[in-house]
């Protein structure tokens, strides 16, 4: 039996339209690769979490002598010793993995060979990704560019909440007042 597999990071947009991601094409493309829309299972969740319900929903149901056939290999998991583990877990069913775009058959030596050193370059790729998005963060801040969400308070205000602190002014006051927590408070005094 043919059972497909497909898996996005992000699963809807946002208010401000990001991150926008489907599995759309991923099933359009495992259906014609012969997978019954019956037998897709799917998940929006990093590769990297261990918590994918829909994985874990295809690997209970499939049998000796089925195919899981994904899109691309890092599809199935980012980290090689991820895939690996999936992989021998599969292996002991009798289970064979198919991926479309990286043209991988382990039904075959040379398909769980190959298979091995794709899922090292998945890997390899995934800390390229993390790095370029470090080393941007980092020029966007050099450059004076805030990163990350807006802070509650701020420098004035800061600094007007030292004051009041300093006067006897009560934190929990001091927070409604603001409409902050007050752990934001304290951590305003941090800041000053």
């Amino acid at each position: 039996m043919l059972y497909g597999y497909a898996r996005v990071s992000t699963s809807r947009k946002d208010e401000e339209g990001f991150f926008v991601q489907t599995t759309s094409s991923q099933i359009e493309s495992l259906i014609n690769a012969g997978v019954d829309s019956s037998n897709i299972f799917e998940d929006r969740v990093s590769g990297k979490e261990k918590n994918r319900p829909g994985l874990d929903a295809l690997l209970a149901k499939v049998r000796s002598g089925d195919v899981i056939v994904v899109w691309k290999l890092d599809r199935l998991g980012r980290s090689v010793r991820n895939l690996l583990e999936l992989a021998e877990i599969l292996k002991s069913k009798r289970v064979t993995i198919r991926s479309i775009s990286d043209g991988i058959d382990t039904g075959g030596a040379l398909g769980g060979f190959l298979m091995t050193i794709l899922g090292a370059v998945a890997e390899l790729e995934r800390e390229n990704i993390v790095e370029r998005v470090k080393s941007g963060l980092q020029a966007a801040k050099n450059r004076g560019i805030q990163v990350g969400r807006r802070r509650a308070l701020s420098q004035q205000a800061c600094k007007d909440i030292l004051n009041s602190i300093k006067c006897g002014e009560r934190v929990s006051d001091i927070a409604r007042r603001y409409s902050v927590s007050r752990a934001t408070v304290y951590r305003s005094i941090d800041r000053i």
